[in-house]
């Protein structure tokens, strides 16, 4: 259920990759011994890795890519995982789908954020969290599985940010969902949940951020 959460975030249909490809030409070139480059063209990236056009073949399996988007150069390692010959301006070049093997982490970050019509830019934690996306009841239901959901509430139940568990009463919750982030060196979703406290002079509020990975059994409370 968890990549369809992803899917329903940046708006794409569900496919076979794990993160949302951008199909948009980029300026790029490959390395074979990391020093002179080779020139290609970027046909589109995603989190997971690129496709790129040459004019000849490239005769390693893995090599170093060098790309902009927008204004931010980046530098990646890619393995081939599928090639063949098309036709770009009436002359024969070759395609090539590659996956990342080594990318830093800001990079990544910068990637993730172009795929999903965000700045390339550094952006500041703040700008991040005015990206999150409200999930309504039906989202919810259907895009968390009901384990992470009790896994979820019960943490906050026990740091006292939400009332004891009822099945008969619905709790006081709202979930903002904002994608996938680097965390710790793996891939995490993101997920901020607004809950309430009702006392008998005052509410109390609260905003817990977590983070959980793509099984959902994996969470961590980030504050």
């Amino acid at each position: 259920m968890l990549p369809e959460l992803l899917a329903w975030f940046t708006g794409k249909e569900q496919n076979r990759r794990k993160f949302p490809r951008k199909r948009k030409p980029y300026r790029a070139a490959y390395s074979l011994d990391g020093t002179s480059t080779r020139a290609a063209i970027g046909l589109d990236i995603g989190g997971g890795g690129l496709c790129i056009l040459t004019q000849e073949p490239i005769p390693r399996d893995e090599v170093e890519v060098r790309l902009q988007v927008e204004e931010r150069h980046l530098r990646v390692r890619a393995k081939i995982v599928w090639h063949d010959n098309v036709q770009h301006q009436g002359r024969k070049v070759w395609r090539y789908g590659m996956r990342f093997t080594g990318i830093p982490a800001d990079d990544w970050d910068a990637i993730i954020r172009y795929t999903t019509d965000r700045p390339v830019a550094e952006t500041n934690k703040a700008q991040e969290e005015l990206a999150a996306v409200r999930m309504t009841p039906d989202d919810t239901a259907r895009l968390l599985p009901k384990e992470l959901q009790n896994r979820l509430l019960s943490m906050l139940v026990e740091r006292r940010r939400l009332a004891p568990l009822d099945d008969r009463v619905t709790p006081l919750v709202q979930y903002f969902y904002s994608g996938i982030v680097r965390h710790n060196e793996k891939l995490m979703h993101r997920l901020v949940i607004q809950s309430k406290v009702v006392g008998p002079e005052t509410d109390e509020l609260f905003e817990t951020r977590f983070v959980f990975d793509e099984t959902g059994k994996n969470v961590q409370i980030l504050n």
